[in-house]
């Protein structure tokens, strides 16, 4: 098995893999779990990978498949285009080097490459002239269909899979990155810091909400994601398909909400009205709130369904492996979250 990636921040490839799965597992694993993986530090901004022999000296031709997850997941980046050159070009340059590798490849999109959309978004569906919410969803688009070409090309199966919004393992409440989530968490997080509250205690009687309470984000667990994309990753009838990886059942922003106010135990302590939009003269509550909670907005108040026809033929017991969040899991993101302070 082999892990590709870049030396980052004076952190070698190989031990940034290794802490990513300390961090996976909760505790160090153990040295023999890791004797057959393979890591090989490359840079996919370069056409070559920036190796310097062939790359079928480095990893042997076999009937490997290629899971491609690199990428710049900034929605608004300083510099758009080293965004696109890492998300589309790169993207090019991986399946191109490694074609002679690998027999089979999947690449991990972004169910948002449907942009600012309403109503069903089909898994058949890629370029309808939608208008995008910020560079990066462009720039996945972009990517998809350029490899999608570029394999065509090259006569490499390729398979496409779209996650919606990954938030923080269902067992742990871990996530390696900061989910929309744990921005909704952060923000209490603040509060409480600020007016130097406990759990239990609130400063105000009433709060004020921007967002939608119907609304419907596609809030899925990291651990259902990544079982579900590599059972369809490894069977070899999901070539040439695109496969949505979202929840089946989204919950309501009203019900998320109210998870929350439960498990930071304010929930009988302060009545939450949602707004479209918070008036002129807002609390420092409210002004932190949407400071916080800006780059996310667009996704809380998601008014599109997914489609899971390919998916749910893939995997007939799909909809049974995203859970609804519940009180519990919550405090576990919350435990999580904190534990990073």
């Amino acid at each position: 098995m082999y892990a590709l990636g870049r030396f980052q921040a004076n952190v070698a490839f190989a031990d940034r893999v290794k802490a990513s799965l300390d961090d996976i597992a909760g505790t160090p694993v153990e040295r023999d779990l890791l004797a057959n993986l393979h890591c090989l530090e490359i840079d996919i901004a370069d056409p070559g990978l920036g190796l310097s022999r062939p790359i079928t000296e480095v990893i042997p031709a076999s009937n490997a498949i290629l899971f491609h997850v690199a990428g710049d997941t900034r929605f608004n980046p300083a510099n758009p285009e080293s965004q696109r050159q890492i998300n589309i070009d790169g993207s090019l340059n991986v399946m191109h080097t490694l074609r002679g590798s690998i027999d089979y490849a999947v690449h991990v999109s972004t169910a948002y490459v449907a942009g600012d959309r309403k109503g069903l978004v089909l898994e058949s569906e890629l370029d309808q002239g939608q208008t995008f919410r910020n560079c990066y969803e462009q720039s996945k688009l972009d990517a998809e269909i350029g490899i999608a070409d570029l394999c065509g090309e090259i006569d490499l199966p390729l398979c496409v899979v779209r996650p919606s919004i990954i938030i923080n393992d269902t067992a742990t409440g871990r996530s390696s990155t900061f989910t929309h989530l744990n921005a909704l968490v952060e923000v209490i997080n603040r509060i409480q810091q600020h007016y130097q509250l406990g759990d239990g205690e609130a400063i105000s009687e009433k709060i004020r909400i921007p967002i939608a309470p119907d609304a419907r984000p596609n809030l899925a667990p990291i651990d259902s994601i990544v079982d579900a994309m590599l059972e369809i990753g490894l069977r070899s009838p999901a070539a040439g398909r695109t496969y949505h990886l979202c929840h089946p059942c989204p919950q309501s922003n009203a019900e998320i909400v109210s998870l929350l106010a439960q498990a930071f135990g304010v929930h009988h302590l302060i009545r939450m009205s949602f707004v479209s939009a918070l008036p002129e003269n807002p609390t420092w509550t409210e002004k932190m709130m949407i400071r916080s909670l800006k780059p996310y907005l667009p996704y809380l108040n998601e008014s599109c369904v997914f489609d899971l026809t390919n998916t749910r033929s893939v995997i007939p017991d799909y909809d049974s492996r995203f859970p609804a969040l519940i009180l519990e899991y919550i405090q576990r993101v919350i435990e999580f979250q904190r534990s990073l302070a």
